[in-house]
């Protein structure tokens, strides 16, 4: 297993432990983690977000899912790679427009701050907003560029995007 892949493995590791410590602490006692979340807590602030985004223990809330993960990504002092994770969620919440209005621009805008922090998922959904001309004009070498480094950083889905896309650029001329 290469550094890379060591590293972000570890840092799941490191957040799905977190979700699950704080599931367990939220079963005992969602008030803190709440006060946590309103005072400016960004993990407490995260960790509600996914509640809500997940259903799990709550209602299923896009709109309050958006809420605080747009919490997490203004909060100063927020760690980096949990700022990257609140924008990549929000980019696919402003793609698809569930919890409040739908906006490409914003989602490429959420999606390029992840990209920026190494998530390559981010990199995947940019290359998907520039072939289908989603908040960006279409570009299909912008799109190869984007899922070329997810392949790169060892994306399991890009190697497929980018075949796809060499054949259809291949016929295009």
């Amino acid at each position: 297993m290469t550094n890379r892949r060591f590293i972000s493995f570890s840092v799941f590791l490191f957040l799905s432990l977190f979700f699950i410590t704080a599931a367990q602490s939220l079963a005992r006692c969602p008030q803190d983690i709440l006060v946590k979340a309103e005072q400016g807590d960004c993990n407490a602030q995260s960790y509600i977000g996914h509640l809500y985004l997940s259903g799990k223990g709550v209602e299923q809330d896009f709109e309050k899912a958006r809420y605080w993960y747009e919490r997490v990504i203004h909060q100063e002092g927020a760690d980096a790679k949990i700022i990257a994770h609140a924008n990549l969620v929000l980019g696919v919440l402003y793609n698809t427009g569930k919890g409040g209005k739908q906006c490409y621009k914003t989602a490429v805008q959420c999606f390029q701050n992840a990209a920026e922090q190494g998530y390559t998922d981010a990199h995947i959904n940019i290359g998907l907003m520039y072939a289908k001309g989603l908040g960006v004009k279409k570009d299909y070498r912008k799109a190869l560029f984007w899922w070329q480094l997810a392949e790169e950083k060892g994306h399991p889905t890009a190697a497929g995007y980018v075949k796809e896309l060499k054949e259809k650029m291949a016929l295009q001329g």
